[in-house]
């Protein structure tokens, strides 16, 4: 009974101290605090880790977080507590297929054209750009061009020797159709029957449109054995303008052997920094 007051009697000293100011609260045990600590760390990093895999798990399988519980569903849990920073969801990449050949352009043939290009390649570049545009606006099928070979340009080779035949010819089938030669029923004809004519130099396509098309509806096949400079460059509507920039930056590709040698060309001038000059045979 005694030790029970004395016991009493000493709590009543300590409040008293407390309340006075003379005297400090107890102190919690070492060992408590960091027991206390662990759990508080060890529960922060669970639920991070839980967070963590919900978010992998939508998104590789987003249905399977369908029936959990409210509490285990990252968007209302995003949405509950608004300062909690949204996780960004990226999809993974999937690599596309290469993109598919236009379709061939179906329209009612006027008539086949024939070219031969004259002057240096840049001229021929320039002509082939606008036999294509005069083609699509005439609804005709273009012949493969027939490069010179005997005045300026002074060389044998033929389109296919200069430029990719096959991507000319499909990269531009949803605009003109392009054949490599005349169908055998024309070929029987004899040369001389074939009306041949130079156009008008810095024709528009009002020209054309009067003047060539009825040539056509004639004859049915037109050699044009001219062709530099015979097509306007200012004037003409938006959309021939767009197809000759077309021709001549897309359809009009290099061999590969030639595209080869550029790039060997390239690397050698950036490799020495300084310009070569030497005549190779391709």
């Amino acid at each position: 009974m005694w030790h029970h007051l004395y016991q009493i009697m000493d709590l009543k000293s300590v409040a008293y101290q407390l309340k006075c100011g003379k005297a400090k609260p107890p102190m919690l045990p070492r060992a408590r605090l960091q027991v206390w600590f662990v759990r508080v760390s060890s529960s922060i990093l669970l639920w991070t880790c839980i967070v963590q895999l919900m978010a992998l798990g939508e998104i590789w399988h987003p249905h399977l977080s369908v029936g959990w519980p409210t509490c285990f569903n990252r968007h209302d849990f995003v949405d509950r507590i608004p300062n909690i920073t949204q996780l960004a969801v990226v999809e993974p990449d999937i690599a596309s297929p290469p993109p598919a050949l236009p379709p061939p352009r179906i329209y009612k043939n006027n008539g086949f054209l024939m070219v031969s290009c004259n002057g240096g390649l840049n001229q021929m570049r320039a002509a082939i750009c606008d036999m294509v545009t005069i083609a699509r606006y005439l609804n005709l099928t273009l012949v493969v061009p027939e490069l010179d070979k005997t005045s300026f340009w002074a060389d044998p080779s033929e389109f296919g020797d200069i430029f990719n035949t096959r991507h000319f010819i499909t990269s531009l089938r949803n605009e003109v159709r392009i054949i490599k030669e005349l169908p055998k029923k024309f070929n029987r004809k004899a040369r001389s029957k074939r009306f041949v004519m130079p156009p008008v130099s810095w024709s528009n396509e009002k020209y054309y449109l009067k003047q060539i098309l009825p040539l056509f509806r004639k004859h049915k096949v037109v050699h044009f054995n001219k062709t530099d400079a015979r097509l306007a460059n200012n004037g003409l509507p938006v959309e021939l303008q767009k197809l000759r920039c077309r021709v001549n930056y897309n359809a009009l590709k290099f061999t590969p052997r030639i595209e080869e040698l550029g790039r060997r060309l390239v690397k050698m001038l950036q490799e020495k920094r300084f310009f070569y000059s030497f005549t190779s045979k391709i």
